[in-house]
């Protein structure tokens, strides 16, 4: 074969088979997804607070027991669109990582409404939650997601013949800390030491950043003309058709008689039927309907 014939046909040969390796790295590259439909969820998941980020991460990084939107809190905060559960990507990033939230918690955005506050669980330093005055009452502030609902039930019961009276709602932790401070005060007069006088006072007052009052989401409700026959909250209030009405319908506006009769050893706190507390709908009628609390429905302790 002459030598330019050679060349010519050697040239061809690798030039098929440069063009036939491009072919074959692109058919095996096609197989493997891209990073964008790996990694990053569509528009309709994003928009949804369930699509595969948040689904692949949920049970290694949750935040507060009771966390997340729809995707069941896999891990909150940092990328939310609301406070509440809302839309986009809602509970799908976050800075804490703990023990995965409990299966029959309800789409509660960043916890808020199912936070546990007690004597084991105080609030952190410098919580800060936005309150308004409920609707006919000059000083009665209520956390201003939940107001609305507490508002609802107050007018509801009402026309059921059942008139209220909100005693108390948010309670600041300065005012706390002086209640706490007055209750100690009169048991040190009694002869008591400090140290036993606070112990006997936590028993009567919550101490401050331990009270459900602190978080704005605890309501005191007794009957319209309670305090024309009584001067303080007392269990008494278990008999009145208006505190029937409140047990039979309080879940239906997200709210739960906090601390119920027996189950004093998990709440830690001695029976209130006039105490009620704001847990979002959901999350109230699996408490209520249960007869539990809210240490049972997050999986939290009292200490």
């Amino acid at each position: 074969m002459p030598k330019k014939t050679l060349v010519l046909t050697l040239a061809l040969v690798l030039v098929a088979a440069l063009f036939a390796g491009c072919w074959g790295s692109s058919g095996s590259s096609s197989s493997k997804p891209s990073s964008s439909s790996s990694m990053a969820p569509s528009s309709s998941s994003v928009t949804s607070g369930s699509g595969s980020m948040s689904g692949s991460m949920s049970g290694s990084m949750s935040g507060v027991p009771g966390d997340g939107g729809a995707a069941s809190g896999p891990v909150s905060g940092s990328m939310s669109g609301s406070g509440a559960g809302g839309a986009s990507s809602s509970g799908s990033m976050s800075g804490s990582s703990s023990a995965a939230a409990p299966a029959a918690a309800p789409a509660d955005g960043d916890g808020w409404m199912t936070r546990l506050v007690n004597a084991g669980n105080p609030l952190p330093e410098g919580f800060t939650v936005e309150t308004v005055d409920i609707r006919g009452y000059e000083n009665r502030p209520f956390d201003k997601r939940a107001a609305a609902d507490l508002e609802a039930m107050l007018a509801d019961a009402e026309a059921a013949g059942c008139k209220l009276y909100l005693v108390s709602g948010y309670r600041s932790v300065e005012r706390q800390t002086a209640l706490f401070k007055r209750k100690t005060n009169s048991f040190m007069a009694e002869g008591f030491s400090r140290e036993e006088a606070e112990k006997q006072a936590a028993m009567w007052v919550a101490r401050p950043g331990t009270s459900e009052h602190n978080t704005g989401l605890a309501a005191d409700i007794v009957s319209a003309d309670w305090y024309s026959k009584h001067s303080d909250l007392t269990a008494d209030f278990e008999d009145t058709p208006e505190f029937e009405w409140l047990y039979a319908h309080c879940a239906d506006y997200g709210f739960i008689l906090r601390y119920p009769r027996g189950k004093e050893n998990v709440t830690g706190v001695t029976y209130e039927p006039w105490h009620y507390r704001y847990v979002g709908k959901d999350a109230a009628k699996a408490i209520m309907q249960a007869g539990g609390t809210l240490e049972e429905y997050t999986g939290a302790h009292t200490a």
